[in-house]
């Protein structure tokens, strides 16, 4: 029997339509990526991954610092790149139409079989950038937008995972300012409103983690001199951690309490006004999303 997943879809045409009374400004932003969140959190609940191998940590090496997609492979060859990607064509289609000629392009090249996506995902970081490179000169699309699109489909992969993993590494010691799950610095910081403990939302596979507030997630430093908030005057919730030891910023969400009714990945989207703000005073952001 098929899941309902009307509901679903409902709650989150709902946080953006949220998001979008807060911040008009960055509306087309939002309906921009309105369709792609939308088809992302549906391919999220179909998606069914095989577990091979088995998942296997070393609690020691982790409690180190070296996150779990460094000890265990969680892209595989065998996952349905190929149907995910077809399955994101529409949403960009959609909701990027500058987009066309290229998704028409990377459409076309997916039916003649051209690209083996399997060869991107299995790659390292770097491995993967020069791939895209030659692809992007093979079908003439601008590398980066090969990357905006295949990593959105990486994304659900990760993000399917990542919700398994973190049930196994729940009560494990971790210290770093990087995703413990796949190494990827946060997006985005949310500080509660009762309890005051800072948590990292990783923008690569949607984990969130629990982090010092007083130490750089980015270099470490630790001190009060040299961190401080930047905070919107008329909007206190709305802030920026900011570090002058490596000139890196956080956009962070401070003492909220209605998390039950956001999406974080949405609230990024919303908060893009801040990115500008901090990026014209020369901070950079931890990751580029």
């Amino acid at each position: 029997m098929m899941k309902d997943r009307s509901g679903s879809i409902r709650r989150f045409e709902e946080i953006i339509d949220r998001e979008v009374e807060r911040h008009p400004h960055n509306q087309p932003l939002l309906e921009a990526f309105r369709p792609l969140i939308l088809t992302r959190n549906r391919l999220l609940e179909e998606l069914e991954l095989e577990e091979n191998p088995p998942f296997q940590i070393d609690e020691i090496r982790f409690q180190g610092g070296v996150p779990a997609i460094e000890q265990h492979p969680l892209l595989l060859e065998s996952d349905p790149w190929e149907d995910l990607v077809r399955s994101l064509i529409p949403a960009f289609q959609k909701g990027f139409p500058d987009l066309k000629e290229d998704l028409d392009r990377l459409e076309k090249a997916l039916s003649e079989g051209v690209l083996a996506l399997s060869d991107y995902f299995t790659r390292k970081r770097d491995g993967q950038q020069n791939l895209l490179s030659t692809w992007g000169g093979t079908l003439s699309i601008a590398a980066p937008r090969i990357g905006f699109i295949l990593n959105s489909a990486s994304r659900i992969v990760l993000e399917k995972r990542a919700l398994k993993i973190a049930e196994r590494i729940q009560g494990l010691k971790w210290e770093k300012g990087y995703c413990p799950i796949c190494g990827s610095f946060p997006s985005l910081a949310v500080i509660g409103e009762k309890i005051g403990e800072r948590r990292l939302h990783c923008s690569r596979c949607g984990h969130l983690w629990r982090f010092s507030r007083v130490v750089c997630p980015y270099c470490e430093y630790e001190g009060q001199e040299g961190m401080d908030f930047f905070l919107i005057e008329e909007r206190p919730q709305e802030a920026a951690f900011t570090c002058d030891s490596c000139q890196r910023y956080l956009v962070t969400l401070y003492r909220v309490s209605d998390l039950h009714d956001r999406d974080l990945d949405v609230s990024a989207l919303g908060l893009t006004h801040i990115d500008v703000i901090m990026q014209e005073k020369n901070f950079a952001p931890m990751t580029v999303t």
